[in-house]
């Protein structure tokens, strides 16, 4: 239709050239246009569908951490009771070894408040001839000890093994009988430079001592290093 009225009009036409230009170039920069916004709104509708599905996913993980988390606080306050209650048995027990250790100290003094009746009743008594009493040994581990010698205990030397005299332990029997944790204060009440040693064997090794059962003492000495598990 256009070309017949181009034909028809020829003069008018050159005449009016600009308006035939834009006869031409309007619909096809509308066509354009036309097919641009679709290709855009396609591309778009492509976009909204992508971030849809995305969202859904990121949900779904949301949910999932949420549930995670939930279960990790239950999980914490579980634990955090357990602990409490472990807590509370330690300070039982603690303050039970406080009491034994103070029955002990006080049995001791009573024992040592008893010791000057024994002499005065031994001073009364006709005197016997003295008579020296045998000292009993033992060689463990190619050395020799005398019998309830402290030092037999790895990890005790001489220093140690005066500290623990001093405390009112001098034999094995009194060692075994001793807890860890008031071997710990004996250590601490001499200086600092007892603090590397670790006290928690030498009941043990004591009370091995004790036993005779020396096989056993010495295989459990050969565990340890320096005394120390």
């Amino acid at each position: 239709m256009l070309f017949n009225y181009i034909l028809l009009h020829v003069p008018s036409f050159t005449d009016d050239l600009p308006v035939g230009l834009l006869l031409c170039i309007v619909p096809f920069i509308l066509g354009w246009l036309a097919a641009f916004a679709f290709y855009k709104v396609s591309a778009l509708k492509a976009q909204i569908t992508q971030l849809t599905t995305d969202n859904g996913a990121l949900s779904a993980k949301v949910t999932e951490l949420t549930s995670e988390l939930t279960n990790l606080r239950v999980r914490l306050s579980q634990v955090e009771a357990e602990l409490e209650k472990c807590n509370d048995q330690l300070r039982k027990a603690k303050n039970d070894l406080i009491l034994c250790d103070s029955e002990r100290m006080a049995l001791k003094e009573q024992m040592n408040a008893g010791a000057p009746a024994a002499a005065k009743a031994a001073a009364a008594a006709p005197a016997a001839a003295p008579k020296a009493a045998p000292v009993r040994t033992i060689t463990f581990n190619d050395t020799k000890y005398k019998w309830d010698d402290l030092k037999i205990v790895e990890g005790i030397g001489p220093k140690i093994a005066e500290l623990l005299h001093n405390a009112g332990i001098t034999t094995w029997d009194q060692l075994a009988m001793t807890s860890p944790y008031r071997l710990r204060e004996i250590l601490d009440a001499g200086g600092s430079q007892f603090n590397i040693h670790d006290p928690e064997t030498w009941p043990k090794q004591a009370d091995l001592a004790t036993k005779e059962d020396w096989d056993a003492l010495k295989k459990l000495q050969d565990e340890l290093d320096g005394g120390k598990a």
